[in-house]
């Protein structure tokens, strides 16, 4: 049986993530893991860093503080994830496990991610709920670190009918491509393979790979168009009422990315669709 982990946090994102959880956790027969991490800071590091350290009575005051927000954390917790099982087992979903944990949020989704076969996780985190159009770094930095399909929910779920796949040919793209060639999670799906770029020998002959992986199989269109990826695939996705991307994640690395820009962050950031992403 698969299994999928479901990353909660107490932003406005965990329905939605719960939501597409329920949808794929049907249509592949898997389970679900739900994962919320808090994450505890060191009270007389925080005091050191202030010169605050040696002052008398401070360090006991600002522990018990700690020691309440921690309590207050883990009741929130436990608040969520209950609330978040409820969504499941009313969307049809009855295998369910929760994890409260403590720790870093990458760190604990990398260790978790090992045992599951696919990672959910909202557009954004609680910290970056308010800020619009701004991916939230460990949003970025699950998906760089990830060596499983990472599913980016948006904001407001649409159970998908027509999904595309950003397809250039290169290893992560050809990766998404044989995965949505042979999941159930696509099954019986509209799926428009889209590449962005001319009309070269090279381009033909991606074209002609990927079409082969869905020889007999009905609702499978190949798109081309010239232009940057940046604004071609937004365009295909509105025309075309696609409903979820696929694509590979950061082909290139973080430096050149932050250099010239990635099209996997712009997508996400910008984008009106639920992405699924390969490395």
């Amino acid at each position: 049986m698969q299994r999928l982990l479901a990353c909660l946090d107490v932003s406005h994102y965990s329905q939605t993530v719960c939501e597409h959880a329920a949808w794929a956790a049907q249509r592949l027969g898997a389970s679900v893991e739900l994962l919320h991490v808090i994450q505890r800071n060191d009270a007389r590091a925080e005091l050191d860093g202030a010169g605050l350290a040696t002052k008398p009575g401070l360090l006991d005051e600002v522990m018990a503080l700690k020691a309440a927000e921690g309590r207050l954390a883990e009741r929130q917790g436990h608040l969520l994830l209950e609330a978040a099982v409820d969504q499941l087992r009313a969307g049809g979903v009855t295998d369910v496990e929760l994890s409260l944990r403590e720790g870093g949020i990458v760190e604990t989704i990398a260790e978790r991610e090992a045992f599951s076969d696919m990672t959910i996780i909202g557009k954004r985190g609680a910290q970056a709920d308010f800020a619009k159009g701004h991916l939230g770094s460990k949003v970025e930095r699950v998906i760089r670190q990830s060596r499983k399909p990472v599913l980016v929910a948006t904001r407001v779920f649409k159970a998908p009918q027509r999904i595309a796949i950003a397809f250039d040919g290169g290893p992560s793209s050809r990766k998404a491509l044989e995965y949505a060639s042979t999941s159930m999670l696509f099954g019986g799906l509209d799926i428009d393979i889209v590449l962005v770029g001319g009309y070269t020998d090279s381009n033909a002959a991606h074209i002609d790979w990927a079409q082969t992986q869905f020889t007999g199989r009905a609702g499978v269109k190949a798109v081309q168009r010239e232009g940057n990826p940046d604004a071609v695939l937004p365009q295909v996705i509105r025309e075309r009422g696609i409903d979820l991307l696929v694509m590979g994640a950061y082909g290139h690395s973080p430096l050149r990315n932050m250099l010239v820009g990635s099209t996997t962050t712009q997508m996400i950031r910008a984008g009106q669709t639920s992405v699924l992403l390969f490395r």
